[in-house]
């Protein structure tokens, strides 16, 4: 056992009376199980299938400062760049893991809604997180979110009572500030839509200043009732040499419609793991992934669709952009266990290599115990045609110009598919450098 996992469990140990839910027998339980969990299995290696292209060797040597309130002097004119407005929006803003409620906006939020800090929830109601608990994977490979379950210490709390109707986007901005010495911060955020709700949420995670490595755990339970329709958009644009290891839990019941869309552009490592279950019938699931990768970053996606139900339906499609000496990693699972029916399931992933030096893993994957059932997968990895880039510098484009179009002609495709049309604006000019993001350490791709 080293000396990085030690202090996790010091931390535990030392502060385990004073973590958000300590009155509570379950919350209380939850944590100690899952501590002990964590330092039987430790941190994932590359001995786990799941895990065989991603190192975690330098996270697992490194001592972590669990949490650093860390906003005082922060100016709210630094958060404007990556707001999705300045006005007419609501949003909840963390500062290294903590909700600050100076800086959220609340006050547009339609009667029916609930959103604000995870801890103050718990510590008044634990009872509202046993559902999310009950949900949570175990497993060898489940050591980063077993660490998130023991220390959490805050996150997003956000219900959505039955029959209502967001109309405007709920923008979830998590924060990491300068830090002299190596950070984790660990959110776990609760988002329950109740049944015959509309809704759209970011999830957002950034960087301001300059920091030493530092790393992001967050673990997000999702629920969605009968009918509900949500749009869950997560983009994770943190600075080098951030680390990134998150995991979204998804549980859908009948009749209801979830699109999940990923963007990813910054980062040192990122891991993101996305896994939904289809627990009734007519429940419906689209999962969209975007990520660019340059320099000696890495970016690794796990999805997993299981079908735990006869009639539902998903669809997976994932595109990796990749320059330099970059790698990219994707494993996605679809599975339908034996008796269940009638379902349909389609998975693609396309890559597109910006250099002879960059790196795909592409594994997309069926695990299908059933005869009735539409599914299907492939994989696709690709360089710029040099037609289409000779053709448009024949009408006068100089070789980057050309070549920007073209990689944005390859997005474009999931772009179009976030809406409404001031988000799908805001999630372009993120992805971008130099286009309404002052950003000078993220990589760019064009």
């Amino acid at each position: 056992m080293n000396t990085a996992m030690n202090s996790h469990q010091a931390h535990f140990i030392a502060h385990a009376a004073t973590l958000p839910g300590h009155d509570s027998a379950l919350i209380h339980a939850s944590r100690q199980a899952a501590m002990q969990r964590f330092m039987g299995m430790g941190f994932p290696t590359r001995k786990l299938e799941r895990w065989k292209h991603t190192s975690t060797r330098v996270i697992a040597q490194t001592v972590y400062r669990h949490v650093n309130p860390g906003c005082v002097g922060l100016d709210p004119a630094d958060l404007d760049p990556h707001l999705i407005a300045r006005q007419g929006i609501h949003r909840l803003v963390f500062i290294n893991g903590l909700f600050v409620n100076s800086l959220s906006d609340m006050s547009a939020l339609p009667g029916g809604v609930q959103a604000g800090s995870l801890a103050r929830v718990v510590n008044e109601s634990p009872g509202v997180v046993a559902g999310c608990i009950e949900t949570f994977p175990t497993g060898d490979d489940q050591g980063f979110s077993e660490l998130n379950h023991a220390l959490w210490p805050d996150g997003a709390f956000v219900h959505v009572s039955t029959g209502t109707r967001l109309t405007q986007p709920l923008h979830l901005l998590f924060i990491t500030t300068a830090s002299r010495e190596p950070m984790i911060t660990q959110p776990w955020n609760v988002l329950i839509f109740g049944s015959d709700t509309h809704a759209l949420v970011v999830e957002h995670y950034v960087t301001l200043g300059h920091t030493t490595h530092h790393l992001t755990n967050p673990y997000t339970s999702l629920i969605l009732d009968d009918r509900a329709h949500v749009h869950h958009l997560l983009l994770l644009g943190e600075r080098l040499p951030a680390n990134h290891v998150g995991t979204v839990q998804v549980t859908q019941k009948a009749g209801s419609h979830l699109g999940s869309h990923l963007f990813a552009n910054g980062g040192e490592r990122t891991r993101q793991e996305v896994h939904v279950t289809l627990a009734g019938a007519e429940a419906e699931c689209a999962l969209d992934g975007l990520f660019f990768a340059s320099g000696r970053q890495h970016m690794d996606f796990q999805t997993s669709m299981h079908h735990a139900c006869g009639h539902t339906r998903s669809r997976q499609l994932y595109k990796g952009i990749l320059d330099e000496q970059s790698r990219g990693v994707f494993n996605g699972v679809i599975r339908v266990p034996p008796g269940v029916h009638h379902t349909q399931s389609r998975q693609t992933t396309a890559n597109l290599l910006l250099s002879d030096t960059a790196e795909i893993d592409a594994r997309p994957q069926l695990e299908i115990h059933s005869d009735a059932v539409q599914c299907s997968h492939g994989a696709t990895v690709g360089s710029l045609d040099p037609d289409a880039l000779f053709y448009l510098q024949s009408r006068g484009l100089d070789v980057n110009a050309a070549r920007a179009l073209l990689i944005h002609g390859f997005a474009e495709e999931l772009l179009q598919r976030v809406a409404p049309a001031e988000v799908r604006g805001w999630v372009g000019r993120s992805l971008n450098p130099g286009e309404g993001v002052r950003d000078e350490d993220r990589p760019g791709i064009v």
